[in-house]
């Protein structure tokens, strides 16, 4: 309840929230100071998109930044095709899910410290964890909303020295998150239909680390 209000308030202070972006059906604020990157660099990855059910469509949606170093902090947005009700009795299965993404599809240790389940417009079941990476200890926050139909997949990295300062207009964002499902029988959303065709492909799933290290070699103009 006190993180809930928490949010809200930082809603009314300037500078707290970035504009809105609207993509693949749903809409939320991220924390100011985020912006895209090249996108063509990660379409059709399926970095950060847990799903309870391995055999959904999901695919990265968005991906989003705060700088081009390495203590830059990371947001991913990902679609998952299938409903999400984010209810008590999803906690337990969906913390498992992210555990299991990250050790079997990003070949990475995550130590959850956290799983929470919290109410709202669009409820939502948190999992808070840190990562060692390169030498240095990350802070990931990874929350599943709740939509029909299909949902997304919210997931935040920073470096664990920033998490303190930073977590505060993370859960602001959250709060301002709505998804709009498609309607029964409509169109796969299009990072979906990208994902699919990159399983044919045979280079969907990219490590979080790889993803890292790219960004990184572009950001130094070296994109090889």
């Amino acid at each position: 309840m006190h993180a809930t209000f928490l949010a809200v308030g930082l809603l009314t202070l300037p500078g707290a929230l970035g504009t809105e972006l609207r993509r693949d059906g749903y809409s939320f604020r991220p924390p100011k100071g985020f912006h895209m990157v090249r996108w063509e660099q990660y379409a059709g990855s399926r970095v950060g998109a847990v799903a309870l059910d391995p055999d959904a469509p999901r695919a990265l949606s968005a991906a989003l930044t705060d700088g081009d170093g390495p203590d830059a902090a990371t947001l991913l947005v990902s679609v998952v095709g299938r409903g999400f009700s984010a209810s008590p009795s999803d906690r337990e299965e969906f913390a498992s899910a992210v555990m299991q993404h990250y050790q079997r599809e990003l070949g990475l240790s995550l130590a959850a410290e956290r799983v929470e389940r919290l109410g709202g417009v669009t409820p939502r079941v948190e999992v808070l964890g840190t990562l060692r990476e390169a030498g240095q200890v990350r802070t990931v926050l990874v929350a599943g909303l709740a939509s029909e139909g299909e949902h997304a997949v919210v997931m935040v990295s920073a470096p664990a020295v920033r998490w303190q300062a930073l977590e505060p207009q993370v859960r602001a964002s959250l709060e301002t998150f709505r998804h709009e499902p498609p309607s029964a029988g409509g169109p796969v959303p299009r990072r979906v239909l990208g994902a699919l065709a990159g399983t044919l492909a045979g280079a969907l799933v990219v490590s979080y680390t790889a993803w890292r290290r790219r960004r990184l070699r572009h950001a130094a103009g070296n994109p090889t």
